[in-house]
């Protein structure tokens, strides 16, 4: 019998949203037998992110994000969004799998399988599809993201709908360098030049990375 995958931060980010009363949709999984797969339009299923569809078929945070579905009839799931995403960029963008995205923008968020450790975990990259499209790394792992983003929901601003003064809109990945940057697998991996392909094409989020997650990217 297969252990059962840990969580910590997909557990964290809903309680955040319980504590905050932050608004969010959980719908329950797909049965056993519509989910076990070991791969999404080519790619390998990442361990963890399986593991979350094995609890959750949908996960959708108001104003933040969602997580892709494994198979929906209406709603953009994981496996056709990925057809569709690798017929339509070349590589190194071709090979990333997209597994959620920004609830107002377009932006992806998406694991690099050719980057996988020796536990097959695969490290999780902001995609930005608006211009030249480049990627900006953003955890070591798609639980060690859900966690950073746990952190980042519990210090946002506290507003309310009837107030005229609401606080600055907030953005992933950039307001979020600091949590970010406590994820010391991904910042080694970033000053060993494993995302340096994924970068090139934007000078600002080279930079960002560089300055802001204290971790040297080649230009």
């Amino acid at each position: 019998m297969p252990s059962v995958i840990e969580l910590p931060g997909f557990e964290r980010l809903l309680e955040i949203c319980l504590i905050r009363a932050h608004p969010l949709k959980l719908e329950p999984p797909l049965a056993p037998s519509r989910r076990a797969e070991d791969s999404v339009a080519g790619q390998p299923m990442d361990p963890q992110l399986a593991a979350i569809h094995s609890r959750a078929g949908y996960l959708w945070i108001r104003g933040e994000l969602f997580l892709l579905p494994l198979r929906h009839e209406r709603r953009p799931d994981l496996h056709r969004v990925n057809a569709h995403w690798r017929r339509d960029w070349e590589e190194p963008f071709g090979s990333l799998l997209v597994f959620a995205k920004d609830d107002r923008l377009a932006y992806c968020y998406a694991t690099v399988p050719e980057l996988a450790d020796a536990e097959g975990l695969q490290p999780v990259v902001w995609v930005d599809v608006y211009e030249s499209l480049y990627a900006i790394p953003v955890a070591s792992s798609v639980d060690r993201f859900l966690a950073t983003y746990a952190r980042y929901l519990e210090v946002a601003p506290s507003s309310s709908a009837d107030s005229a003064d609401l606080p600055p809109p907030r953005t992933f990945p950039w307001d979020a360098a600091d949590l970010i940057a406590r994820d010391e697998v991904l910042v080694r991996r970033i000053q060993a030049g494993h995302f340096d392909h994924l970068l090139q094409a934007n000078t600002r989020a080279r930079e960002w990375v560089a300055h802001r997650l204290g971790a040297g990217v080649r230009r």
